[in-house]
């Protein structure tokens, strides 16, 4: 890990969308609203959302396992409901839900420091967006920014930390670049270990304190897109 300074030599900044640019946390209450009617309270939507991220996480878990074989998120969610609303004993539709949780993606809110970041980046270098999710689940956060180019799992047909490293090849093949030559940003881990594997100088975001609990390191850590903005000298 280096702290020293600011990036040289980056001609091209990746970045991801969830988690990273918007809140999908954001949807919480109008997700379940729409799912729950005259069900839904604050409290169990609260607590069914905590819910869910354990059932999506064994789901990823299971693909991953296997080489991680890509499927699309919409599908990988309506497994997980398959579940948690038999978990339940929710007499719920797992893919009429999975439909309404891609369609909510599209309507997560950035975080605050997301406009600052993009606008003063967005100055100085082509910023391409980088998500592992479908076409559908960005929806209007197209016009989050005027992103040079949108590459998504569902386009390419595998994950960030999928073996071949198709999705991160895909970027470089695009801009014709080094690798090197390219910052990757993202809050997950496979953002760092996918884009580190691939060649790709890589940045950590961790808003949240969480510990690091791989042997491969991030080349920086940040715990905002403001820090990030500055190592890229947009201020």
């Amino acid at each position: 890990m280096h702290n020293d300074g600011m990036l040289q030599n980056i001609a091209v900044v990746s970045v991801d969308m969830f988690q990273t640019l918007v809140n999908v946390d954001s949807r919480c209450h109008p997700f379940w609203q729409q799912v729950l009617g005259e069900n839904y309270t604050q409290e169990r939507a609260a607590a069914y959302w905590s819910l869910l991220k354990s059932f999506l996480y064994g789901e990823y878990r299971i693909l991953f396992a296997n080489d991680y074989r890509f499927v699309r998120a919409r599908t990988v969610a309506e497994r997980s409901f398959k579940k948690m609303f038999a978990h339940l004993g929710l007499d719920l539709d797992p893919a009429h839900t999975a439909g309404v949780f891609v369609k909510e993606h599209g309507l997560a809110a950035p975080f605050n420091d997301t406009n600052a970041f993009l606008q003063g980046v967005g100055k100085l270098f082509p910023v391409c967006l980088v998500s592992d999710a479908d076409e559908e689940m960005i929806g209007p956060l197209r016009n989050l920014h005027n992103f040079d180019h949108i590459f998504t799992s569902e386009q390419v047909g595998a994950y960030k930390n999928s073996p071949g490293g198709e999705l991160f090849r895909s970027v470089a093949e695009h801009y014709g670049l080094a690798a090197e030559q390219i910052l990757h940003i993202g809050d997950s881990p496979f953002d760092v270990l996918g884009a580190g594997r691939a060649g790709f100088i890589t940045c950590w975001l961790n808003r949240f304190e969480r510990m690091w609990e791989y042997e491969f390191q991030p080349y920086r850590v940040v715990a905002s897109l403001w820090e990030a903005a500055a190592l890229l000298g947009a201020g």
